[in-house]
């Protein structure tokens, strides 16, 4: 199971250097610098709608559930200091001590909004990107070696990881070890019978991945080839102009107007 799917919306031709450019790089600062809630729900509006765009399966789709869960815990712990504003509620807990005000709720609401925008722009990435591309991309940036190497291999391991815990569940499974019955605790119990298997597969997969490297040269500081190695088209430079030219709209903007 890959994060990467291939279909034929325009983000899928793109040049891995221009998505990380523009989506992981430009588009990531100006939610950072943004002070309306306003303005922060409408830039993710217009994430979600790129992100509806790329036609992302059901279980894409199942990726913003653990994202949604996290930013709302997260922005929960404003709440826990005081920022002014109207007061709602408030409650002494000893040593911490709730405070629901109408600054708490915006400063709050402004966390989420820019969580599930990264996430967004960052899963538009991943989604329509192999991971060949992506080493191609971040090599157009003119970073080392060791460090290309390392994200491809966090990204190949990923989908790997995925692949090795099911085929260990269904080897449980015709052994006998039910996860579909049972209550939440039995089946947490069940599924700790997994974690040993699942930690020699993957320590067995590391030490099938350190020789393969070794048998490929890598750490030598003579320079390595590839035969997959995608050039910037005239789409990608139309891309980077239209996002350089957003980007330089939005600094201008904010130089006279609150957004």
């Amino acid at each position: 199971m890959q994060l990467y799917y291939p279909s034929n919306s325009l983000l899928h031709y793109l040049h891995g250097f221009t998505k990380i450019l523009v989506f992981g790089l430009l588009f990531t600062f100006i939610p950072l610098f943004m002070d309306r809630l306003a303005s922060l729900a409408g830039l993710l509006l217009i994430c979600l709608a790129l992100f509806i765009y790329i036609r992302p399966s059901r279980w894409h789709w199942f990726l913003l559930i653990p994202v949604l869960i996290l930013s709302f815990t997260m922005s929960l712990s404003y709440f826990l200091s005081d920022a002014g504003g109207t007061l709602y509620f408030q409650a002494d807990l000893g040593y911490w001590k709730v405070i629901v005000s109408s600054s708490n709720i915006e400063t709050s609401l402004k966390f989420m909004c820019r969580m599930l925008i990264w996430c967004l722009l960052f899963f538009l990435i991943l989604f329509t990107t192999s991971n060949e591309d992506i080493v191609m991309g971040l090599k157009k940036f003119g970073l080392p070696e060791f460090v290309t190497l390392s994200v491809s291999l966090a990204l190949r391991y990923w989908s790997l990881m995925i692949f090795d815990v099911k085929t260990v569940m269904d080897a449980q499974y015709v052994r006998g070890v039910d996860f579909r019955s049972g209550n939440l605790y039995t089946r947490s119990v069940r599924f700790a019978s997994t974690l040993v298997p699942v930690l020699f597969v993957f320590l067995k997969r590391f030490r099938t991945t350190s020789f393969a490297l070794t048998l490929k040269g890598a750490g030598r500081k003579n320079k390595r080839t590839y035969y997959y190695n995608p050039r910037i088209n005239g789409l990608d430079k139309r891309v980077i102009l239209n996002g350089g030219l957003l980007f330089a709209a939005w600094l201008v903007l904010r130089c006279f107007f609150t957004l």
